[in-house]
């Protein structure tokens, strides 16, 4: 069966914009209009334009693995910024941005990602209508990231959050993602420790925010949720560690792969992270393939099907390995098949 783990297809600066201030790069798949590639706009102080291609190049391939796992009906691609004072070129970088989506004649659809915001992607959408970013929706992208963790998490536990019994847990990183995953672990009566650059965004009520230096991997966890930066676990973590399983939102958090690998070998379950973080290209999906069921839907209908989707997936591939089945080969056991409708008509078919 074929999937995203088959082969990664080659991502490639498809349109750029250089000067002396501003670089933008679009990396993607070679594709067009009828499977657009679908990525967030990042932008950073990268220390050079070839950093700035090389991490959009990375990103991109992430991509690829998340649309492909899902069949979201999008190739893999990002738009990546670099600038070295972000704020003051925002006015240009979204017109910059707006330019080469409409050279790619929509062979490209962005939406949100480091330091963007939906107000920028309301001004980049009244100039180009390749984005995706819940413009005008109730829906919030962020929001359907933390519910397919949640669905991940549920998938960890074999039971849903109401039926499960609480434990502990540790969500680093509580941002738009990582704080809405910590507060409702804490409804339902999770311990849960906290660990973010904002105290005021870790010490929400109920939590038990842990100070930056405090060695958190020491802490014997049920769960431990990596919700900021990649890179972040690294070999002296990754050997410390005590918790029972590592559910990832951030994209690649340990700086290693074969880091996660050496848990896997201790017996500690790591979902790979494109399994639990789809939840944006999931709603994505929907945006885009099913506009009518969009427009007709509340937020909670889209977070209800994004929770289940991923719950599901990331349920059977836990099977497959239990089953003794290798990462890659159960990655491709629960991949959409080629050429199958993109999950977004599913959604559709629902309502």
């Amino acid at each position: 069966m074929g999937s995203a783990t088959d082969h990664t297809p080659p991502v490639t600066v498809l349109a750029e914009h250089v000067s002396d201030h501003l670089s933008v790069f679009v990396v993607a798949e070679a594709t067009d209009a009828k499977r657009p590639a679908n990525g967030g706009l990042r932008l950073l102080n990268y220390p050079s334009d070839e950093a700035c291609i090389a991490d959009g190049q990375r990103l991109a391939g992430l991509m690829t693995h998340k649309h492909d796992l899902y069949g979201t009906g999008f190739a893999g691609g990002k738009i990546v910024a670099r600038a070295s004072d972000p704020e003051a070129v925002k006015e240009e970088l979204i017109s910059v941005t707006a330019e080469l989506l409409e050279s790619l004649d929509g062979a490209m659809i962005t939406g949100c990602d480091l330091n963007t915001s939906l107000e920028d992607m309301e001004r980049l959408t009244a100039l180009t209508p390749h984005v995706l970013a819940a413009v005008g929706s109730p829906v919030d992208a962020s929001a359907a990231t933390a519910h397919g963790t949640l669905g991940a998490v549920e998938a960890v536990l074999g039971n849903k959050l109401e039926d499960a019994e609480p434990g502990r847990a540790l969500v680093h990183g509580c941002g738009a993602v990582g704080g809405t995953v910590a507060r409702t672990l804490v409804d339902h009566g999770w311990t849960v420790f906290t660990v973010d650059l904002s105290r005021e965004r870790a010490g929400f009520k109920g939590a038990t925010p842990l100070p930056n230096d405090c060695p958190w991997w020491e802490l014997e966890l049920d769960l431990l949720l990596p919700c900021s930066i990649s890179g972040l676990i690294d070999a002296s973590i990754t050997a410390a560690l005590r918790t029972k399983a590592v559910v990832p939102a951030a994209n690649a958090p340990f700086q290693d792969p074969q880091l996660a690998e050496s848990l896997r070998e201790r017996d500690i379950p790591v979902l790979p992270d494109p399994l639990v973080n789809a939840g944006a290209v999931i709603a994505d999906s929907i945006e885009r393939f099913s506009p009518e069921a969009w427009k007709g839907a509340g937020a909670e209908d889209v977070y209800t099907f994004v929770r289940d989707e991923v719950r599901q997936r990331a349920s059977k591939y836990l099977n497959q390995r239990d089953q003794g089945l290798s990462v890659g080969a159960a990655l491709n056991q629960v991949a959409a098949a080629p050429r199958t409708e993109p999950i977004g008509l599913s959604f559709g078919e629902t309502e």
